[in-house]
């Protein structure tokens, strides 16, 4: 098995904007934990693919490069005539208007382990429905999942 590589956005971005922009598909995994439960950090992957506006539906997950020039990968709450607004899985609060310019492509597949799973699975899209129709309820439910599978842990050693 190949060592794997880390490198910083900075240096990766170009290139990936460059293959998006040649109609290819990236894979990269994922990074922080704003996407927890649906993404989880350096566990999943994502295939990213170039967009059109029109194209973007509420539920999408899509990577944006912030005006600070941060690239972020959330969903999208609702879309406008010109903008989206978005929202990480594991956050409340919305973050918008993203205009159409800042937004660099969409994510067609995760990757869990190497199972592949399509964005557009009518499971995932209700799950993602689900989750954030209890948005007010999000920060409870994970810090309690988290309580129960740290005593889980303990019990199971």
């Amino acid at each position: 098995m190949s060592e794997i590589k880390r490198i910083s956005t900075g240096v990766m971005m170009p290139v990936i904007q460059k293959l998006l922009e040649n109609d290819k598909s990236v894979r990269i995994t994922v990074t922080g934990n704003s996407m927890y439960p649906f993404l989880r950090e350096n566990k999943d992957s994502v295939e990213l693919i170039t967009c059109f506006f029109s194209e973007i539906r509420t539920g999408d997950i899509i990577l944006i490069q912030r005006d600070d020039s941060a690239y972020v990968l959330h969903r999208v709450i609702f879309k406008r005539k010109e903008h989206v607004y978005i929202n990480g899985d594991a956050q409340r609060s919305l973050e918008g208007p993203i205009r159409k310019d800042q937004i660099l492509a969409k994510v067609n597949t995760v990757w869990r382990k190497e199972t592949e799973i399509p964005v557009n699975d009518f499971r995932w899209k209700i799950l993602a429905f689900l989750w954030f129709c209890i948005l007010p309820f999000r920060k409870t439910i994970i810090c309690r999942y988290h309580e129960f599978r740290s005593l889980q842990r303990k019990f199971n050693h």
